[in-house]
């Protein structure tokens, strides 16, 4: 039904175009209409032009944009993050160098002086409670 009344819409409009056109040639002179026409398609190109020239300047800035500044900033960004974590790094390094963790005092840590100060005669790990050793039996 709509394209019905859309193909009755535009058969009215070409007809009314010619008849404007053959009265405009027996006249001599421009009609209403074809005025209206005419100022219309002026606007219009004119609005196509300056949106034209909106799209091509907008798609160089941002063209320009993406291909040059956010690959500036980004290799700026990752430069100085990567100076960055290079002073932790080295101030970090240097401080677990001085640390009491790392320094061997033995080269025995002291869970395992602790075992040795155990089977020297502290006490044993195979003791019984009862007998208080297991060599006996």
């Amino acid at each position: 039904m709509t394209s019905i009344t859309i193909f009755a819409i535009s058969g009215a409009t070409l007809i009314a175009f010619i008849t404007t056109k053959i009265l405009e040639e027996k006249m001599r002179k421009q009609l209403f209409l074809s005025t209206w026409i005419r100022k219309c398609d002026e606007y219009t190109r004119e609005w196509y032009h300056s949106g034209l020239h909106w799209y091509s300047a907008g798609k160089d800035r941002i063209s320009f944009f993406i291909n040059k500044e956010v690959k500036l900033h980004s290799k700026n960004f990752l430069n100085k993050l990567a100076s960055y974590l290079k002073e932790k790094k080295d101030q970090y390094e240097t401080n677990m160098r001085n640390s009491r963790l790392l320094k061997k005092s033995d080269g025995i840590s002291e869970f395992f002086k602790s075992i040795s100060d155990v089977e020297k005669g502290n006490g044993s790990i195979d003791e019984s409670l009862e007998d208080g050793s297991q060599e006996g039996k």
